[in-house]
């Protein structure tokens, strides 16, 4: 390229993104057909074609004098003008005209013009000497030829290509292409509008990309479902893929490879990269070495969009050597495990800034709230913490609606999740296995915000695999670990979570797994509602709002009950759960019993401690736990703290995995 090409560096980036975004063509063709239609400018067309360029090329043999209203309007609809300065362009009147209209649309539309000096001087086209000197005398006389020339010597220090400086046509026509695409990148700056706030993400994937080294990269793009994985590959497709020879992007590999297998994506993804559209490579996956040494030269930049196991990933980019020097692969996932050892890239939540900015985007087309709806807008912003998935949403659902239909739905939510949003995030969980989910489900109801290593030994306690279970889950973005080793979720994740419960029976609480519910455990002990479904019961007795009085058998039917916890957050409670005529069973099954503030002086004499793992049983009324020994093979923990009237204790002796005794405050114990 000639020297001046800051210039048109320049003037590409003074072009308004706002004013051609809906402009017909990105490139309008100047040129004369005589000098170089059949040759350079066909072969530019079809180069430009190839990389979907919208071009237009004036076909027509015979042209009058004078350009048209019609082509003027075509010129004033391009993003890009190419104007192709050969060795007899100065002799058309119909160049001249398009040539000096291409420059007032640069002057006053900001309209990108990029020169290519055919087999000519430069000097010759800025000064006018040479072959256009002797042209520029049959234009003597005309009350345009003083504009003409001006136009010229303007073009012609533009930032420009020189064909004399190239030893082969071919590398010509590939450097104008990439200049043509990499200035057409930039406008169209907002074509995704979940672009919104993930500017950071841009400069640290390319980072972690590194589209300049001939190294061949695979990045992974991993985070919950909704997060905006996708956006984000898609967004770095549209802005990268021109800077490499071949490209591909497969979209929702998991629900296309279940549809119709990952042979049939595989065939996509080569079929893409070599621009044969409808070939079909054989049936056991291996394409032939001809094939493989054609993408071997290629530089190809491929996106693996929502790959779901490690082994849609080795299928489809197994022959992982077939791709260029300097090639790129990136893969966007839910599942952290498939990635191996490749560089990964977190995507995390919005700020609450650019949240409602896409919310306000998505209901009212404006980044900023429409007047009157400032609060609700930020309500319903602040329950999709961050997701964009979820902003987009329930913007679509608000949108339009008057503000009682927001409030409406606004405390909807707090009873029910959108199911769009829910369906979306629960594909996550659908990939886990039955363990697993039961992990999930129990951390979703009763263990979020503990400590990870006491879950671990409670979910352990539940015959769960709990170390690779968490994993797991950590790996499938579905819950997190805090600075202080605390385990975490999205709030859309445990909603989500606690919705699958729900849905195990919509209208009888007492036959779900996990009760957690306050209402609704209240509901079930005050009127004996449990069944043999429950596994798991948490109530807190600092929401009660009078005594909780139960009878001795509103917990017999719950036979399988593993996780049994009545607590409070403070020592001094208001209110209490009372058992007036006694208590007549627990579970055998009971792993973790916690009750705080119970009001017996012991526990059911036909109780078996056997799996008890942990026993809390804070400022209790209890004088003893049972009489006699009981085969304490599992317990690790007692804890009795505060309980005043504590006697004795039971024979420990069994006890041998017994970790942890707390008998403080237990004032009465005299053995």
């Amino acid at each position: 390229m000639v020297d001046q090409k800051v210039i048109g560096v320049v003037a590409a980036s003074s072009y308004s993104p706002s004013v051609v975004s809906s402009k017909r063509y990105d490139v309008f063709l100047s040129f004369r057909g005589e000098d170089t239609r059949k040759k350079f400018t066909s072969h530019l067309y079809d180069a430009l074609k190839q990389k979907k360029v919208e071009t237009f090329i004036d076909n027509r043999l015979e042209k009058g004098e004078e350009i048209s209203t019609t082509l003027i309007q075509v010129i004033e609809d391009s993003h890009i003008s190419i104007v192709i300065f050969s060795e007899n362009y100065a002799s058309s009147k119909w160049c001249l005209g398009e040539l000096s209209k291409i420059m007032e649309c640069k002057k006053e539309k900001g309209q990108i013009v990029i020169p290519v000096f055919y087999d000519i001087d430069p000097s010759h086209v800025r000064k006018q000497t040479g072959s256009y000197e002797k042209l520029f005398v049959t234009h003597k006389g005309e009350p345009m030829c003083n504009k003409w020339k001006a136009a010229l010597t303007e073009a012609a220090n533009l930032a420009a290509w020189d064909s004399q400086t190239y030893r082969v046509e071919s590398e010509l026509l590939k450097d104008i292409v990439e200049d043509v695409l990499q200035k057409l990148a930039p406008i169209y700056p907002n074509c995704h509008k979940g672009l919104v706030g993930i500017e950071e993400n841009y400069e640290k994937i390319e980072s972690l990309l590194k589209v300049g080294s001939n190294e061949v990269k695979i990045l992974g793009i991993w985070g919950m479902g909704g997060i905006g994985k996708t956006t984000l590959a898609r967004a770095l497709y549209d802005k990268l893929s021109h800077e490499f020879e071949g490209h591909c992007f497969l979209e929702n590999v998991r629900e296309e490879s279940d549809k119709h297998g990952v042979k049939a994506l595989r065939n996509k993804l080569f079929s893409e990269l070599l621009g044969n559209k409808n070939h079909c490579f054989d049936v056991a996956f291996s394409v032939t070495k001809f094939v493989l040494s054609r993408l071997g030269r290629k530089k190809v930049f491929i996106v693996l969009d929502d790959v779901a196991t490690s082994e849609q990933l080795e299928n489809l980019i197994e022959d992982f050597d077939f791709m260029g020097l300097g090639s790129r692969v990136v893969v966007t996932s839910r599942n952290k495990q498939i990635f191996s050892q490749d560089k990964i890239y977190e995507v995390k939540e919005l700020s609450f800034h650019h949240s409602l900015q896409l919310f306000s985007l998505t209901v009212f087309r404006e980044k900023q709230p429409k007047y009157g709806y400032e609060d609700l807008s930020r309500s319903a912003t602040y329950y999709c913490k961050g997701v964009p998935l979820a902003l987009k949403v329930l913007g679509a659902t608000l949108r339009s609606r008057s503000k009682g239909a927001w409030e409406c739905e606004l405390r909807k939510l707090q009873k029910f999740p959108n199911m769009k949003i829910h369906s979306v995030l629960k594909l996550s969980y659908d990939g886990l296995d039955h363990t697993q989910k039961d992990i999930f489900l129990d951390i979703a109801c009763f263990f979020r915000g503990n400590q990870r290593d006491h879950v671990t030994n409670m979910l352990e306690a539940f015959d769960f695999s709990a170390i690779s279970g968490i994993e797991a889950l950590l790996d499938r973005a579905l819950i997190t670990v805090s600075g202080c080793n605390q385990l975490e979720m999205h709030d859309l994740i445990q909603e989500m979570g606690w919705e699958i419960v729900h849905q195990e029976c919509v209208k009888d609480p007492g036959r779900r797994s996990r009760l957690w519910k306050h209402e609704e455990v209240h509901e079930v002990f005050k009127y004996n509602k449990g069944t043999d479904i429950v596994e798991g019961i948490i109530l807190d007795l600092s929401k009660l709002i009078e005594d909780l009085y139960l009878s001795s058998d509103f917990l017999a039917k719950m036979t399988n009950v593993r996780f049994f916890k009545i607590h409070s957050w403070s020592k001094f409670n208001i209110f209490n759960v009372y058992l007036p005529n006694g208590l007549n069973t627990l579970s055998h099954k009971m792993r973790y019993l916690h009750w705080d503030g119970f009001c017996l002086e012991s526990l059911p004499a036909n109780f078996c401690a056997e799996k008890l793992v942990e026993l809390c049983m804070r400022c209790s009324k209890l004088k003893k736990l049972w009489d006699g020994v009981q085969n304490l093979v599992n317990l690790k923990t007692i804890d009795l703290w505060g309980s005043r009237d504590l006697i004795e204790i039971p024979d420990l002796s069994l006890a041998e995995k017994l970790e942890n005794v707390s008998l403080c405050y237990c004032e009465s114990l005299r053995e």
